[in-house]
């Protein structure tokens, strides 16, 4: 009978021992540890270490016996003891502190209520002989859930939660128990990395978001633990979520297999793409005429048209006489000034507007009706083609930047014609003309962007280290592309247009020193306060700091600062961030957590008339069709509210998208398409050390390119999954 009890109960029973050595010696050490010092957090860690160590190897090999392997449950009964000690060391400070109570009694209390629970969780989740996962599968559903909507300031939990979001939040729990019951695959771990990663940043960007400093990670106990369920939600979530749509992107069959297909599109994809874009468009260009302008815009326009702008106020002029500068493309700025001007000339400068507008647009949609037509010649399923269409003129950016007069449509047109060429040199033969139109494309990437040659810089040579058969044409147009660059800037020079301010390059560090000023003013020596008001004017620094965008502290760049003053400034400000690094960490994240936070949404396109700019450009107004413009901007807008949908103007999202991708790449063992995310990756470190936080335009072009480029990802996996089951199907 005894027997039959101890065989029935063996599994507690040996728990109950090894957890009892394990809890003797934890505290024991913990006691210890608080002869030598008050800090119950750090002494519950250091005894925990100890203990651990000796509790994992007795639970797996005599208690649960598991087979699992060592890594796998080494891992998740690790991070199991932190979160207890975490757990632990809070409760038992915060008793401790308002109570008084010895912390080793309220210790014993404690971990005695938590080891109770920890037999089921390492039973059910971490030793486990099966795949049952049902204490798993209740429990994550509720702590992701959580993680996704709780709400907290400096103060404390937050409950301002508005009609919208007591919608939402009960179809979301249904949703998350349904994924983790039915859907979610707990043996897949190839995101776990990733997923990690990612859930540390959603906790870092939410406290810059609410805060723009780091308070809302370790200020206070209760934040810690809040943190510490966030992280373990939005863990299990991700890797799940990113196994399930890795496993459904291997399965899709993208290669067209019925060719005798014969319908409208099959014949002339490109021309019905472009049709049916270009009118799509043109409902927008109609309720929007002439177009939208920005700020940019409209000094465009004026330096056109002989006006002084803001923008020689950050130069050294050349000529007085000249009111036109590289601020912005000189191209750009010729295009769209010209025609306005030609637009004045026949009696409307709406009509030259409407006309620079249409030709930007026909441009957009050649490039993106192009990359429809080539990836039908990679021979991928009309439906997929016809699905990319549809996101052409669905999602609202294409639409919206297509009539919007500023830069980034043209350089994204270009972009994306870029990245075609880019994998046809990588995967295909190519002939002189292809050679001659990818150098054109390129000259038309540094015409329209100033920092545009970056990307190509990132990505040309990459070429030669999977395809050694384009080295002669490759080195030829890397030699024109640097020449040509060089040149440009001597021609603007001879022709007396100066080009954009130094300060462009500076908003991290301008930002770190705002920010340091701001919060450490006692802390500033003569010495640093002289070589900052030499560059910034010190006195008004700290009042112009704005934590998301650098604009009102770089706008006071001294013009004629020197190269000494440059050399003195960075001392001191190498000096000052070793003094305070946390103002710099601040400083930095406040202006960039955007670019990796995927839960903030900032001005994504542009729909409204500015006062301010119709004044600046004589005879610009939108014409009377409010409602239509109401519709399509109130449909812009309704994506930044639906769940799953916001994503997409997500600056955020964007950013994890190309990293899933790189690392679906590499899982895959395709490192050569590498080289069409190195000048993705480029912009969007441009992004990070720009002057604006969560700004859509600068994410536009590799947003737009997403469609393309995850269709040439996904050509080159399933070429690899056909390789490895023709291999098969021969052993």
């Amino acid at each position: 009978m005894i027997k039959e009890l101890i065989n029935k109960y063996r599994m507690i029973l040996t728990y109950l021992v090894s957890a009892g050595l394990s809890f003797g010696i934890d505290i024991a050490f913990f006691s210890i540890f608080m002869l030598f010092n008050n800090n119950i957090i750090l002494n519950s860690y250091l005894a925990r270490t100890v203990s651990s160590i000796i509790n994992y190897i007795l639970n797996k090999k005599f208690v649960f016996k598991s087979k699992e392997k060592t890594v796998k449950t080494a891992f998740s009964y690790f991070i199991l003891v932190i979160t207890n000690i975490t757990i632990s060391g809070l409760l038992v400070s915060i008793i401790n502190n308002n109570t008084g109570i010895n912390a080793t009694i309220i210790k014993v209390v404690i971990d005695s209520l938590i080891f109770i629970s920890n037999y089921f969780l390492q039973k059910y989740l971490i030793f486990k002989n099966s795949s049952n996962n049902t204490l798993y599968k209740y429990i994550m559903p509720f702590i992701s859930f959580i993680a996704l909507f709780i709400h907290f300031n400096n103060k404390g939990i937050l409950f301002n939660y508005n009609i919208y979001d007591y919608i939402i939040m009960p179809i979301s729990l249904a949703l998350l128990y349904f994924l983790y019951l039915k859907i979610f695959n707990y043996k897949n771990d190839k995101f776990k990395i990733l997923s990690i990663i990612f859930s540390i940043f959603m906790i870092i960007g939410y406290s810059y978001n609410k805060t723009h400093t780091y308070n809302l990670i370790f200020n206070k106990e209760i934040f810690v633990l809040i943190n510490l369920v966030k992280l373990f939600g939005f863990y299990h979530l991700i890797k799940n979520v990113a196994n399930i749509i890795y496993e459904y992107l291997l399965k899709l069959n993208l290669k067209e297999v019925n060719e005798s297909i014969k319908n409208r599109f099959s014949k002339h994809p490109f021309i019905y793409s472009f049709i049916i874009l270009l009118l799509f468009y043109l409902i927008y260009l109609i309720s929007y005429y002439p177009g939208v302008l920005n700020y940019d815009n409209a000094n465009q326009i004026k330096e056109v048209l002989g006006v002084h702008t803001r923008y020689l106020d950050s130069v050294i002029v050349i000529n007085p006489n000249i009111t036109l500068t590289n601020f912005n493309p000189i191209i750009h700025t010729l295009l769209l000034g010209n025609l306005y001007k030609f637009g004045v000339f026949l009696g409307s400068g709406n009509f030259g507007l409407f006309m620079y507008t249409f030709i930007q647009m026909t441009i957009m949609a050649i490039s993106l009706a192009y990359s429809i037509y080539f990836l039908y010649k990679e021979n991928i399923k009309i439906k997929y083609l016809l699905i990319i269409l549809l996101l052409y003129i669905l999602l609202p950016y294409y639409p919206f930047y297509s009539i919007t007069c500023v830069k980034d449509t043209y350089w994204t047109a270009f972009f994306i014609l870029y990245l075609t060429k880019i994998y046809k040199l990588l995967k295909h033969d190519n002939k002189t003309k292809d050679y001659l139109i990818l150098m054109g494309i390129i000259i038309l990437l540094i015409l329209f962007r100033n920092n545009g040659i970056i990307a190509v810089i990132c990505s040309l040579p990459l070429v030669l280290l999977f395809n050694k058969k384009v080295m002669r044409p490759v080195l030829v147009m890397l030699i024109i592309t640097i020449g040509f660059s060089i040149g440009y800037a001597k021609t603007l020079k001879l022709l007396e247009i100066p080009n954009t301010s130094p300060r462009e390059a500076l908003s991290v560090p301008f930002q770190q020193t705002a920010r340091y000023v701001k919060d450490y003013p006692d802390d500033v020596t003569k010495e640093e306060k002289e070589s900052i008001d030499r560059i910034l004017t010190y006195e008004t620094l700290a009042t112009r700091y704005k934590p998301e965008l650098s604009d009102k502290v770089k706008n006071k760049y001294n013009i004629y600062t020197t190269k000494d003053d440059l050399k003195t400034y960075f001392k001191n400000w190498l000096r000052m961030g070793l003094r305070h690094p946390d103002s710099y960490i601040n400083a930095t994240l406040s202006n960039n957590y955007g670019y990796i936070y995927p839960d903030v949404y900032g001005w994504y396109f542009y729909c409204n008339l500015n006062k301010k700019i119709a004044d600046a450009v004589p005879g610009y107004h939108f014409n009377t069709l409010i409602i239509p413009r109401l519709v399509l901007s109130g449909e812009a807008i309704a994506f930044t509210k639906i769940p799953i949908l916001s994503l997409f103007v997500s600056c955020g999202f964007w950013t994890w998208f190309y990293i899933f991708l790189t690392v679906c790449i590499f899982m895959q063992k395709k490192k050569e398409l590498i080289v069409l995310l190195f000048p993705i990756f480029s912009l969007i470190f441009m992004c990070i050390i720009g002057p604006a936080n969560t700004y859509f335009r600068y994410v536009y072009p590799y947003a737009a390119a997403a469609p393309l480029i995850l269709m040439l990802i996904l050509i080159e996996i399933n070429i690899n999954i056909k390789k490895e089951k023709d291999y098969d199907s021969k052993k």
